[in-house]
């Protein structure tokens, strides 16, 4: 395994609602870290009117690359836009379908292995339908897949969180397994979030090595057992050290990758490089408990 760090370590300040720092300087920050190896955050840079939103997005995802690769600086994943199926007219729909496409091109143009997507769930009218989030997932990921090989791009689909008033699709390892196999393509993995699964309840050590080999990606970060607070390991109540020796016992191929922006969006600046260093030495420290 490598250490790798989502770029949205490096976005906000005092609890803003608004991006203090561009991609460039997140990408910046995170060399002087120490990092080699980050993944993407479309989903950051999909909103309002943010770069991914504007007719020049390509231009935009191109001058990343080339600020990564002037570090020589590797883009092993990415991590699409998402959002809430429930409820949308078709136009909210369509935009944001248009927005998961620019996702996909762009983790080709930055050369991602591996692009990260969320479910979607879907209700019958009465309440959640499995069956019918089960048929509109293996449609619209069919549908992903079809543009995401034309750049050579995986997809790993991501666990989801069990809502407190609804279910939500792909929450529980049995409907995420279940996705997996309907669709019946190496293009696909799974990218495991251990925070979700935290708040879900779930034997982690058990979901992995359920897993086994179609884990692709990971999505790093504690919590309390309350809320996805996304913090830095050992800041919440995950146990991590048996975690760690079952990536190992699975012989899991990919990278640790940290999301964690909630560790830093309430520093002020000027304490942003120092906390992101520490993460990469925390990262380092976990990666010797898996050897």
């Amino acid at each position: 395994m490598r250490l790798s760090t989502s770029t949205c370590i490096h976005e906000k300040i005092l609890w803003g609602e608004e991006l203090f720092y561009t991609c460039e300087e997140s990408i910046t920050a995170c060399v002087k870290a120490g990092y080699r190896v980050l993944d993407m955050n479309y989903a950051t840079y999909s909103r309002g009117s943010l770069p991914m939103t504007q007719p020049d997005w390509k231009d935009w995802v191109k001058k990343q690359k080339e600020l990564a690769d002037s570090y020589d600086v590797e883009f092993s994943q990415a991590h699409a836009h998402f959002y809430n199926w429930r409820g949308l007219s078709p136009d909210e729909k369509a935009w944001n379908e248009e927005l998961m496409r620019r996702s996909i091109i762009g983790a080709g143009i930055v050369g991602a292995k591996w692009l990260v997507i969320h479910p979607g769930s879907v209700d019958d009218g009465i309440w959640y339908c499995r069956r019918e989030s089960l048929r509109q997932n293996v449609e619209a990921f069919q549908r992903y897949a079809d543009l995401a090989a034309k750049y050579d791009v995986g997809i790993a689909i991501e666990n989801m969180i069990e809502s407190k008033r609804t279910r939500t699709y792909s929450s529980s390892i049995e409907e995420l397994l279940e996705l997996l196999d309907t669709l019946d393509d190496p293009i696909f993995g799974i990218c495991w979030d251990f925070g979700h699964a935290h708040l879900s309840g779930i034997d982690q050590c058990e979901a992995l090595r359920a897993i086994g080999k179609n884990l692709k990606a990971l999505h790093v970060a504690d919590n309390r057992g309350q809320e996805d607070d996304h913090i830095a390991p050992y800041f919440g109540t995950i146990v991590w050290k048996p975690i760690m020796k079952t990536l190992k016992e699975i012989e899991y191929t990919g990278d640790f990758t940290y999301e964690i922006h909630n560790f830093t969006n309430g520093l002020p600046d000027g304490m942003h490089d120092q906390a992101i260093r520490f993460t990469y030495e925390l990262g380092m420290f976990m990666l010797d408990l898996a050897k």
